[in-house]
């Protein structure tokens, strides 16, 4: 079994997601429901999640995420939020122990071994009824202006650290509901949904410095394996302050979400 790759780059970026990102999964929420974020990361959206019900717990194999979590749930004062280490594919829970299953950013990354695991152990620990709400990337969905050849050189490193074993997984996405169906759910709900980052020329200088942290964290490590050359980084570092510096610079990044019941 390939283990998701973590990195501090990714972890720091994770940090700036928040609430809108499980906006879509609220409605179907109440005060009473135990619910558990798979793949939680820094925890903000399991903060998020945890003001529409009675407790929340988010897992993730990452130490350095789950420190951050603690952190952010000790300062935020909830009681009814709290954090494990854990491996996705082998949880620390009873049978039917959650009645909401969280996943974001998660299913999209796995090969498909790991990804058969992960749902296995998702539908394990979700009662019977219970709500499971997934949302990940569509690369095939997003909408870039210009067309920077470094900037989609760098998309393209991306996806290379994540070893990708299925030819369809950059339209991972848009394949939810068919994915959860296979998996023994029965898809109640999609939709999708943009994160914006040239919402104004503040959110372009982000957007880049964003690319530019994770690029650089990344790189030393994706020379390091064969997966990119020193040439092809620095091209991509070009790329993206080349974006940056067009005043009609568009990225929408698109994520498709699904909620599925199990049965």
């Amino acid at each position: 079994m390939r283990d998701i790759r973590h990195d501090g780059a990714i972890t720091a970026f994770q940090q700036k997601r928040g609430g809108d990102a499980a906006a879509f999964f609220v409605p179907f929420l109440s005060p009473g429901m135990r619910l558990l974020d798979i793949g939680c990361g820094p925890g903000t959206i399991t903060a998020a999640l945890a003001e529409s019900v009675g407790t929340a717990i988010g897992v993730d194999i990452n130490p350095n995420a789950i420190a951050s979590a603690r952190q952010l749930a000790a300062h935020a004062g909830l009681t009814n939020l709290s954090f494990v280490e854990a491996d996705m594919t082998a949880l620390p829970f009873e049978d039917g122990a959650f009645d909401a299953i969280f996943c974001h950013a998660v299913l999209y990354h796995q090969s498909q071994a790991m990804l058969a695991k992960t749902l296995a152990e998702a539908r394990r620990v979700l009662r019977p009824g219970g709500l499971l709400g997934t949302r990940d990337a569509d690369v095939g969905g997003n909408i870039l202006h210009p067309e920077v050849d470094g900037v989609r050189l760098a998309l393209d490193l991306w996806q290379r650290w994540y070893e990708h074993d299925d030819p369809e997984a950059l339209r991972f996405g848009r394949r939810q509901s068919a994915v959860l169906r296979a998996h023994s759910f029965t898809p109640v709900w999609a939709g999708a949904s943009y994160v914006n980052h040239s919402a104004d020329a503040a959110s372009r200088t982000e957007a880049v410095a964003d690319a530019r942290q994770s690029l650089l964290g990344l790189g030393p490590q994706l020379v390091g394996k064969s997966l990119a050359t020193a040439d092809e980084i620095e091209t991509a570092l070009a790329g993206w302050d080349a974006w940056g510096c067009d005043p009609d610079a568009v990225y929408f990044r698109c994520r498709c979400e699904c909620i599925a019941r199990k049965p």
